[in-house]
């Protein structure tokens, strides 16, 4: 099951990392825990327990269930998330290597799940994950940051702005991102 007290994990599995890029996708907007403990009783539906949980998303296709289970596991934003995980089975055996333009070309994932994914299963990764804590701590530090995930061209510049600032503490990005995240999460 995914902690989202304990998200950084460079070391994680292809299953793991498909678990991983399931929650990246679910959590968007939603509160972590709650959405971590819908996905691990989602998962423990497979009536395979070898399936690795896109072989899980397969067979749900396969069975024509998909759809059904995300609503009895009450998943939300089920249109968002049938094509988001539909995409990502192109992923299967490639996560470890998957980029962001590789992520940002699966309708259902944008900029801030793109990253949220490689910042916390790849180690020094430079990209900034601007959810809304995030960006409120930025206007904390005095920047000029929206309340909302910003677009592209204002995405740039703001994680610029953020990887300066985790630079000046002399601290990872992730660590500084979970950091952030911890402290408004409370």
């Amino acid at each position: 099951m995914i902690n989202p007290t304990t998200i950084t994990n460079y070391n994680r599995t292809e299953a793991e990392l498909e678990e991983f890029l399931m929650f990246a996708i679910l959590v968007a907007g939603k509160t972590a825990k709650t959405q971590a403990k819908k996905l691990e009783q989602f998962l423990s539906n497979c009536p395979y327990a070898k399936y690795t949980p896109f072989q899980h998303l397969e067979y749900l296709v396969k069975t024509n269930t998909l759809t059904a289970e995300m609503m009895q596991y009450k998943l939300g934003q089920y249109k968002r998330l049938l094509v988001a995980f539909l995409g990502i089975l192109r992923f299967e055996g490639k996560l470890k290597s998957v980029t962001i333009e590789d992520l940002e070309s699966i309708k259902g994932i944008g900029s801030k799940t793109a990253r949220f994914f490689l910042l916390h299963s790849r180690k020094n990764v430079e990209v900034a994950v601007l959810d809304t804590h995030i960006l409120k701590w930025l206007r904390e530090q005095g920047h000029d940051a929206p309340k909302a995930t910003p677009s592209k061209k204002k995405y740039a510049v703001l994680e610029k702005i953020f990887l300066t600032e985790a630079l000046k503490r002399d601290i990872l990005p992730a660590d500084l991102d979970l950091q952030i995240w911890k402290s408004y999460a409370n």
